[in-house]
């Protein structure tokens, strides 16, 4: 492992996406969010994961020079067409309006559309949380996990994340997949000739497998069996509202051209405009910690490093890939 500071790593994440043709803002928007998932911990969808959208620039799965096109469909909503491009971008692009109508109705939704997918979705919360909101935020992706008993992919691993403001504090971020583990993981040990716990993933004959490589031939399973996938299955729902694509029609996010096309859907809520408040819930937080010993990890994160330790081989790669 090598300690980098994150200025250095966002620097080299920014002139990586520079290379392959991301325009500059939103190589600055996205090597920011790579670099924050690394700092919080979530580094599947880190580092690791920003050669997957360097190669989807390459083959053109993510659009140049994308545009999002942001509506006030109506007083609590906000619609943002992403035009295959980031996600990140497109809710940066929205986030102004978003906190507006959240403030003005005291809730507020904001739908994405026709993105590449979605990377670390505590960012989402992350981000809203910080402007002071309780923020609920979900996105699917193209199919990878069965549902329902199916012996074949049906849905996205649909992650799900909501953020607690915590004044003078990181956010309070839960962020966690509707599968039994993440895609990264079945790739990851894949490569590395590793066998997976039982229970994450079905072969291509549908059955239970620890082989990692036929994993990524079959398909992953949601955590806690049908729980899971009935979470899954509401991630679905309201992340494919504003017209995205299901997840089962969704193109790959790791092959071919064309954009998977998903959606992400996140949900704003003005704590001010109700009876309880960010005091009490800070309050009941530390009652669960310090009277009930409480320990998780959202609680105990109260600010980001200015470094973080990235695996050495990985840092290379991604030192080439900026110089090319």
């Amino acid at each position: 492992m090598t300690t980098i500071h994150r200025d250095e790593l966002t620097e080299l994440c920014r002139r990586a996406l520079l290379q392959v043709g991301a325009d500059s803002r939103a190589a600055q928007v996205l090597a920011e969010a790579t670099v924050e998932a690394e700092l919080v911990g979530n580094r599947t969808v880190g580092v690791t994961h920003l050669f997957d959208y360097l190669d989807g620039y390459r083959q053109g799965r993510i659009a140049k020079d994308s545009r999002p096109v942001v509506r006030r469909a109506a007083m609590a909503v906000i619609d943002v067409d992403a035009r295959n491009g980031l996600a990140q971008t497109a809710f940066t692009e929205a986030l102004d309006d978003l906190q507006k109508a959240t403030r003005e109705s005291g809730i507020a939704a904001l739908w994405i559309r026709s993105s590449f997918t979605c990377g670390e979705l505590g960012y989402y919360a992350r981000h809203l949380a910080r402007q002071g909101f309780i923020a609920l935020a979900m996105a699917n992706s193209p199919a990878l996990m069965s549902l329902g008993g199916a012996r074949k992919s049906i849905l996205g691993t649909n992650p799900l994340a909501y953020g607690i403001p915590r004044p003078g504090k990181l956010p309070i971020v839960i962020d966690q997949a509707s599968s039994s583990t993440a895609f990264v993981n079945i790739r990851r040990a894949a490569e590395a000739g590793k066998p997976i716990p039982a229970g994450w993933a079905l072969g291509p004959d549908g059955e239970q497998t620890q082989d990692a490589t036929a994993a990524l031939r079959g398909t992953l399973l949601p955590f806690g069996s049908h729980r899971g996938g009935n979470v899954a299955l509401l991630v679905e729902i309201l992340a494919t509202l504003s017209g995205a694509s299901f997840s089962i029609d969704a193109a790959p996010f790791d092959s071919g051209s064309a954009s998977p096309d998903i959606g992400v859907f996140l949900l704003g809520i003005d704590p001010t405009k109700f009876a309880g408040s960010l005091e009490r819930l800070s309050s009941q937080f530390e009652s669960l910690r310090n009277d009930h010993q409480v320990r998780l990890p959202a609680f105990e994160m109260t600010s980001l490093t200015d470094s973080v330790e990235v695996d050495t081989d990985t840092l290379q790669r991604l030192e080439g890939a900026s110089r090319r």
